[in-house]
């Protein structure tokens, strides 16, 4: 992806607000990433899923300038476990809440809200005490941005780190740090919490 340079014409975009003091392009955000279907082999005892809710930090340094907004998204997970401390995800996330966006700290009147994020992953774990495992997220990241009445996506390595607590064999409660984007001076992460079901 080409980095953003005032005057530039890329996809993403701050708009000027009325006195043109700020940027008119957003550096580019994430583009493809696709989870395979499992296989009609695979087992259902395998299979979990989990939804949580994620507050997003999406921060960008361009120019000298500093971005900042702080949307959320509602995120959910399934996944299927290889073994006991292998598993493999795909992701969706949903815009619940959009954000003005910040520049040097002052309100722009500009609002950015991640529309929607869709993800693949690795998940490498370990049961540290009955009931309460570690976990670790490795993958690729597709995130549409709306900035102003601009929209457009673009793609990031995704990476993160979280637990999850079994309350019974079905039930869990999770929560992890993940870095959605992280490229081009651009950065998104949020923490998410959430309730989680094995099948």
């Amino acid at each position: 992806m080409r980095r953003f340079r005032a005057g530039s014409s890329l996809d993403w975009g701050f708009l000027n607000n009325a006195q043109g003091v700020f940027m008119k392009r957003l550096i580019p955000l994430f583009a493809v990433a696709t989870l395979a279907a499992a296989s009609a082999s695979v087992q259902a005892e395998g299979l979990y899923g989990e939804v949580g809710y994620t507050p997003l930090k999406l921060e960008s340094s361009v120019g000298g300038l500093d971005f900042s907004s702080k949307p959320s998204n509602v995120r959910g997970i399934i996944g299927y476990e290889l073994n006991s401390n292998l598993a493999v995800e795909g992701m969706l996330g949903l815009s619940a809440q959009d954000s003005s966006v910040k520049v040097n700290g002052i309100n722009s009147g500009v609002k950015a809200e991640v529309d929607n994020m869709v993800g693949v992953f690795v998940k490498p774990k370990i049961e540290v005490v009955e009931g309460l495992e570690l976990f670790g997220r490795l993958g690729a990241a597709r995130t549409k941005l709306s900035v102003g009445n601009e929209t457009d996506s673009a793609t990031s390595v995704a990476y993160g780190l979280g637990a999850s607590y079994k309350l019974n064999s079905a039930l869990s409660l999770n929560a992890d740090y993940m870095t959605y984007h992280d490229k081009d001076d651009t950065t998104l992460k949020g923490v998410t919490v959430g309730v989680g079901y094995k099948f």
